[in-house]
Order: structure tokens, then C-alpha cells, then sequence
């Protein structure tokens, strides 16, 4: 069974992918990118095309790589990046996907914090979190950090820390069994009739126990 902490600033992947949603304002992210910046051992950036304008607003330094077809960064801004540019111009998938496909390509199944997905354009959140689940096969472990909270992509037996009274939401968009234990309204073995019927669920003890074996995201909201 797999064990996921609590996740703090210290416990968060240190490869962070930057997405071209809303850029981020709460404490945990910034600081994320702010240990990035620092150049604290560990912490790569990657940025998914035109979420580098937006990195550049906040700080001059360059990111690791930019991916996707590039479409959205100005020419001058690709010569100054030179060969952390990786371009993709096919239009069968977007940019993110395009990323973790580069990510686990030449870095292998990592584990990723993936932030600025959140925010932004409404269809495009959804299309993100649709898309969480097909990088099962992709990542070793990846967490989407948003202001609010933050989706944890499973695809197996599941031990998560929490906070009691944490709000906790388990969202399968394969509609497979789940189990879910330690929250107010457990669930054994159900198959949710609808995306929604998940939500708005509540930790009753320091560790909740998903059962589950194909991809789901939970979500935890910040307390």
C-alpha cells in the first residue's frame, strides 16, 4: 500500500511543472518556486509554453526547460531560453501533456508538483484535471498544488495522511469501485454514479485508506 504524508513546502515534490493557468498566490506555491529560484538542491522547473511569460513576471531567471509548440512565447523571449526550448507543434494533445510526456521521456516517472493548473480559463481546469488520470503511467507520484488546496493522482491502494476535518473529495472519471475509509461518509467497493457524487466529503482520522486500482484524483482542501 502506498503512503502519501501530509504535504507541506518540505514534503512536495522538488520537480516542479509550471502551467499556463492562473500563476499562483498562495504561500506554498510561491515558496516552491521561490526554493526553485534559490537554487535549493533538487528543485528543477519546467514551464508549459506560455506560463514562462508569467514566470518572468515574477522573476528573471530562466526555467529548466519550456514545452509545448510554443506558440505563446515571443521570439525574442525563445532566443534568450536557446536550447531550454523543446517545441512540439502537433495539435493532438496540449501543452501539459506534452510535458509530462517530455518530463518522463528524458527524465524517466518522476515525481511532480504541478502548479498554475488551477485558475484562469474554466474549460481549461477541466481539461487539466480530465487529463491528471492518463499520466498514471507517466509519473512516479504527482500532486497538483493550487491556492486552495491540492489533487493527489492515485492508482492503487492508498494510505493518505490528513488533518481531521479536512474537507477530502475523490473524483474517477473511469466510474471503477473505490473504497475510501477514515471520512464521515466512507465508501466500500462503490461505483459513483456521477463525477460530483465524491465531493465534499470529511476526514474523520489522521490517515484515510483508498482502495482503488485504477487512476482517481482526491483532493484535499488547505485547513
Amino acid at each position: 500500500m502506498k503512503h502519501y504524508p501530509l504535504y507541506t513546502k518540505e514534503t512536495l515534490p522538488r520537480d516542479l511543472v509550471l502551467a499556463n493557468g492562473a500563476f499562483p498566490t498562495a504561500p506554498t506555491p510561491l515558496a516552491l518556486l521561490d526554493r526553485w529560484s534559490l537554487g535549493q538542491e533538487g528543485y528543477t522547473l519546467t514551464c508549459c509554453d506560455g506560463a514562462v511569460n508569467k514566470l518572468r513576471r515574477y522573476t528573471s531567471l530562466l526555467p529548466d526547460a519550456v514545452v509545448g509548440d510554443l506558440d505563446s512565447v515571443s521570439p525574442a523571449l525563445r532566443a534568450l531560453l536557446g536550447d531550454r526550448v523543446h517545441r512540439f507543434p502537433d495539435q493532438e494533445t496540449n501543452d501539459l501533456t506534452k510535458t509530462m510526456h517530455f518530463l518522463h521521456n528524458t527524465r524517466g516517472a518522476r515525481a511532480i508538483t504541478l502548479l498554475g493548473a488551477s485558475g484562469g480559463r474554466e474549460d481549461h481546469l477541466l481539461a487539466n484535471l480530465a487529463l491528471l488520470p492518463t499520466y498514471a503511467t507517466l509519473t512516479e507520484e504527482l500532486i497538483m498544488l493550487t491556492d486552495e488546496g491540492y489533487f493527489i493522482l492515485l492508482s492503487e491502494p492508498s494510505e493518505v495522511e490528513v488533518t481531521i476535518g479536512q474537507q477530502v473529495s475523490i473524483f474517477n472519471f473511469s466510474q471503477t469501485p473505490i473504497s475510501l475509509s477514515g471520512v464521515r461518509w466512507p465508501l466500500r467497493g462503490d461505483v459513483l454514479p456521477q463525477l460530483w457524487c465524491g465531493s465534499m466529503n470529511c476526514a474523520e482520522e489522521e490517515t484515510i485508506r483508498v482502495e482503488t486500482h485504477s487512476p482517481i484524483l482526491i483532493y484535499l482542501a488547505n485547513v
